[in-house]
């Protein structure tokens, strides 16, 4: 009961220092929001420029690291020691939409009702914030001896391509700039204790056909022509009933791998010809160890028997995106230490789960690294108008990394200690 008691009074010790620090980070958050990183449309750098200038300012020395000079990674560490913990954010978004479906402008960072609002602000620029200031906690509360462990806040590009970009968590693997790191938390907004995630496979389908004038005599007894897009258009709807069974692993059984055909779609060259082309993107999301192979050949089945019923359509097939499922198990001690802070900090403890959408934490997972996929501040409307995310949930964020942080490097030094 001494214990629990200790514990709690340190947490809020702790958040009470972090509250102290809210108008710092959302001032931090609204110039993130307020630099649009939209990938495919800008770069990174401003965002990356703009976490070192923070860092310096909270008194910390940020390293840029780019395969692409214009999209540069940013990271920030403390510490020398070999154990080593890093929180991982990307510091690209989604395009905002039609600005008209927003109620505040996209990239205006307006605050209201005790929200921020903004393209990024919960995906995942708010996840940024937070391992920094939590980052300044550790160092200035002396929670964790620098000598003995090493923090890395990683501010990484091109997630939102499609979470295989070698741009970003890729690179930093390779150059070994997360060696040591006996854990990490991928800090999206969340109201899960993220074990994993769903797999990603997208197949480009094209079809070609071929083109003739649309009111010609030959077309209109079927002498000539193959319409691309109906042709296309046949394979998606046969796609949009692919059954493809999979088993829910612990942590996903509200999930399922899932099927849907034209998420893009193009086709066509002038208005009176018969369109001799067509290309449409199919998004599957798969569960954890289901097989994209088996995948891949049902999608071809569909192909060559809709392809065989229409001589002369010939349709490819590209492989995109393609990663893995992945998870560690549900009671591992990240995830056991993850849950008793949302308690302490929220009242609540929170469902331990799998996430639908893919991120890079296979990455993290496949390289030894033990990965909360997703745990973070609240916030919603990621990929959608009004993306929020909640204030007072910051400081309470910034608690529950700190939290986590101290208590598993310490477990990891102890492990050590007893098989050395």
């Amino acid at each position: 009961m001494g214990a629990a008691a200790g514990s709690a009074d340190m947490s809020n010790h702790l958040l009470r220092a972090a509250e102290a620090r809210l108008p710092e980070m959302t001032a931090f958050l609204q110039q993130l929001v307020r630099t649009p990183s939209v990938n495919g449309r800008e770069t990174e750098a401003g965002v990356a420029h703009s976490v070192a200038a923070e860092a310096a300012r909270l008194g910390f020395r940020a390293q840029l690291m780019a395969r692409d000079p214009a999209r540069p990674n940013v990271l920030v560490t403390w510490g020398q020691g070999p154990a080593g913990f890093a929180f991982i954010a990307h510091t690209d978004t989604v395009a905002e939409g039609n600005p008209d479906a927003w109620t505040t402008q996209p990239f205006e960072a307006a605050v209201r009702d005790g929200r921020l609002y903004g393209r990024g602000a919960a995906d995942n620029k708010a996840g940024l914030v937070c391992g920094l200031y939590a980052l300044a906690l550790l160092r200035d509360e002396g929670l964790l001896e620098p000598a003995m462990f090493h923090v890395t806040v990683a501010g990484v590009v091109d997630e939102e391509s499609g979470a295989s970009s070698p741009l970003g968590v890729r690179a930093l693997l390779d150059e070994g700039l997360l060696a040591g790191s006996r854990g990490a938390i991928y800090a999206y907004s969340s109201d899960i204790v993220c074990i994993g995630h769903r797999g990603l496979l997208r197949v480009i389908l094209r079809a070609q056909g071929q083109t003739i004038h649309s009111g010609s005599a030959a077309w209109s007894h079927g002498l000539g022509g193959i319409n691309a897009v109906t042709g296309l258009a046949a394979i998606l709807l046969r796609l949009e009933t692919l059954d493809l069974p999979a088993s829910a692993p612990r942590g996903f059984e509200g999930l399922r791998c899932t099927l849907t055909p034209g998420t893009r779609i193009s086709g066509g060259e002038f208005e009176s010809m018969v369109p001799a082309h067509a290309e449409a993107l199919v998004d599957i999301r798969l569960m954890p160890g289901q097989s994209p192979e088996d995948v891949l050949a049902a999608i071809k089945r569909i192909v060559v028997e809709e392809t065989a019923r229409r001589p002369g359509l010939r349709v490819s097939l590209e492989v995109k995106n393609q990663l893995p499922g992945a998870a560690i198990p549900m009671n591992h001690p990240l995830v056991m230490l993850a849950q008793r802070a949302t308690t302490e900090m929220t009242g609540t403890a929170w469902a331990i789960a799998g996430a639908g959408p893919a991120n890079e934490g296979y990455m993290l997972i496949e390289a030894g690294i033990p990965t909360l996929c997703g745990f973070g501040p609240t916030g919603d409307n990621a990929h959608a108008p009004d993306e929020w995310v909640e204030l007072a949930s910051l400081p309470r964020t910034v608690v529950m990394f700190t939290n986590i942080v101290r208590e598993y490097l310490q477990q990891v030094s102890v492990e050590k200690s007893h098989n050395s």
